[in-house]
């Protein structure tokens, strides 16, 4: 049975990956820009100027990957790489006019449908779908799972607490 409930998870984790793979592709032919790209993109509009190290951090992707991104998205203007100090080896990355205006344009790095129906989902229903991602990124980001049951990190609510603000948000 406990074969079983893995093998589930896995095979769901799997086709998450493929859809998010088929996004990607679909972004590529019409954008001409990869998933991986615009996520860096988005994210150094809205922290940039931002070191690189930082950026990788952010966007859970290692840092020789984003640098090969950011490579790509300065060949076509997107973004510039700045100095910040006279020491040449602090270097920002922030993004241009024409990043900006790309971005105005460009799609979310989520398919459409499945933000159309995250936000029908009730706040509690969102809670157990956080909750329950966090928690099995926890577990696969554990070498040693022996001890205790895996615990989703702090600034997780637990899918019985309450979500919403006074003013009904999320």
């Amino acid at each position: 049975m406990e074969e079983n409930i893995s093998m589930q998870i896995m095979m769901r984790l799997r086709q998450i990956i493929q859809e998010m793979s088929r996004h990607s592709k679909q972004l590529q032919e019409k954008y001409k820009i990869t998933l991986p790209q615009l996520i860096c993109l988005k994210e150094v509009a809205d922290h940039g100027p931002i070191a690189i190290g930082a950026l990788t951090q952010i966007v859970f992707i290692n840092n020789s990957t984003v640098t090969g991104i950011i490579d790509r998205l300065e060949t076509r203007k997107l973004v510039q790489r700045v100095r910040i100090s006279k020491d040449r080896r602090q270097v920002h990355v922030e993004i241009t006019r024409a990043g900006l205006k790309f971005l105005e344009d460009a799609p979310t790095p989520i398919h459409h449908r499945f933000m159309e129906k995250l936000e029908k989902m009730k706040p509690k229903d969102i809670s157990v779908l956080l909750w329950g991602l966090e928690l099995l990124v926890d577990m696969l980001g554990k070498a040693d799972l022996g001890s205790n049951a895996p615990q989703p990190p702090n600034h997780v609510m637990h899918p019985d607490e309450d979500l919403t603000d006074p003013n009904g948000n999320i």
